[in-house]
């Protein structure tokens, strides 16, 4: 059984079980995957992640995740940036809506953190949609930021901050 971590209506945040990342991926469409260029990433960050799951557990629906960006030398200059990604049948269904309100209270609730970032291909909409409705503020663009099929791909970028809950 997962251990759920944040319980929506229509879903749960729950642990990790060992297979649920490769399950995951071959399941995936890969429609927004990043190149892998073989080079070393020379800042390493720990990389926290749960799965999306029906409500009691047992289906994965998709991931979410989140890692530390420091904007200066303390704590009171970092941010969250999160990621997530949904198994293409569960698309378009406005669950991400609800997922990044989850997170956004888990992660508010659970750290002194006083920021949380993400982005998305500006040709996905659906994604920009979501987190507009989820209280996230439109920052700009993020020319060529990902490498995909050898292409680099403009994101938009997206905030939330405690003060704005």
């Amino acid at each position: 059984m997962r251990k759920i971590v944040v319980r929506g209506e229509d879903f749960a945040l729950a642990e990790h079980r060992d297979g649920d990342r490769q399950w995951l991926s071959d399941n995936s469409d890969g429609a927004f995957d990043v190149d892998r260029d073989g080079r070393e990433v020379p800042v390493q960050f720990p990389i926290h992640r749960l799965v999306v799951t029906t409500p009691d557990g047992k289906e994965l629906l998709g991931q979410v995740s989140w890692h530390p960006v420091m904007y200066g030398p303390s704590y009171g200059c970092m941010a969250w940036n999160f990621g997530y990604t949904f198994l293409p049948r569960n698309r378009g269904k406005g669950l991400g809506t609800e997922v990044l309100r989850a997170l956004v209270r888990h992660l508010f609730d659970t750290t002194d953190v006083d920021r949380i970032e993400g982005s998305t291909d500006v040709t996905n909409v659906r994604a920009q949609r979501s987190m507009e409705k989820a209280g996230f503020t439109r920052e700009g663009i993020l020319r060529g930021a990902q490498l995909r099929k050898g292409k680099r791909h403009d994101l938009v970028a997206y905030s939330i901050l405690r003060t704005d809950r």
